[in-house]
């Protein structure tokens, strides 16, 4: 018998499966962009400092890294800055290493930054989203749909 994705979203299994993993991991989602929604105010900032600035070739294709390092109560943090394939060179020249820059993080997930500006909504849920639902659902998923196919293909 060949069972199919539509086969298995249908069933019991995959209705409380996938029920089971968005309240377990919509709740892990929702726990880390409160933690992060500090962030968004922009009052809490510090200065950073660029630790890597440089553009590479790899497998025949550009690539663009830009990192910085910040320190929060004692405890060193590293970020990165989203560099576009169509500004890379100017990304890259706008922030050489040991370059100083002021870093909004949130306070009570110091780990989460961003660089020059406070992240907006769309930075924070989406890092949130991504993380702590998007990924695991699919995974999860991938798992619970081998047991039920392995269940139902000798039925």
């Amino acid at each position: 018998m060949e069972i199919t994705f539509t086969q298995y979203i249908e069933s019991t299994w995959g209705i409380i499966a996938n029920l089971l993993i968005f309240i377990v991991f919509g709740l892990a989602s929702y726990n880390t962009y409160a933690k992060r929604w500090s962030a968004k105010s922009g009052h809490y900032y510090t200065t950073g400092r660029i630790t890597w600035s440089e553009n590479y070739q790899m497998q025949g294709q550009r690539h663009s890294l830009v990192s910085y390092s910040y320190t929060v109560d004692g405890t060193l943090y590293n970020g990165e800055i989203y560099v576009s394939p169509f500004r890379a060179k100017k990304i890259v020249e706008e922030n050489p290493k040991g370059k100083e820059l002021t870093v909004y993080y949130s306070k009570k997930d110091p780990g989460f930054s961003k660089a020059y500006k406070p992240p907006n909504h769309l930075n924070i849920i989406g890092k949130s989203v991504i993380q702590y639902l998007l990924i695991p659902t699919v995974l999860v998923n991938i798992v619970t749909i081998y047991f039920y196919w392995l269940i139902n293909a000798s039925k």
